[in-house]
């Protein structure tokens, strides 16, 4: 992803940063190497509960292939049509509340070092 699309993204999200969550999904085994980076790109601590949201933590033989961060939000008519593209209709159950779901964790990487976190987000 070009620099210049990450900020046009990045600027639409932060019209409607009340209606982002972001969520994880990962095995123990991936556990450490994913809070040690969370916590140097957000500066905020893992959450306690990880049998929920925001933080799932699964058993070890878990059908996943890695960390899953996935970003839900609810898009409105400005949304840049790249975005768009980039995101997927939301059928998670738990989540029906958000229309528009990201699966791209180096889109949500650089969401975490660009004030982003795991969770509810709130424009301030």
């Amino acid at each position: 992803m070009r620099e210049e699309e990450f900020d046009l993204y990045k600027e639409y999200l932060d019209t409607i940063k009340n209606t982002v969550w972001i969520d994880v999904e990962l095995k123990p085994k991936d556990k450490n190497r994913f809070d040690k980076k969370y916590v140097e790109y957000t500066g905020l601590k893992i959450p306690a509960n990880t049998t929920q949201k925001p933080y799932y933590l699964l058993e070890e033989n878990a059908n996943k292939w890695g960390i899953e961060l996935r970003l839900y939000f609810s898009k409105t008519e400005l949304i840049p049509t790249e975005l768009l593209q980039l995101s997927v209709k939301n059928n998670m159950h738990g989540y029906e509340q958000y229309n528009r779901r990201i699966n791209n964790n180096e889109f949500i990487w650089k969401l975490f070092a660009n004030g982003y976190k795991l969770g509810q987000n709130k424009t301030f």
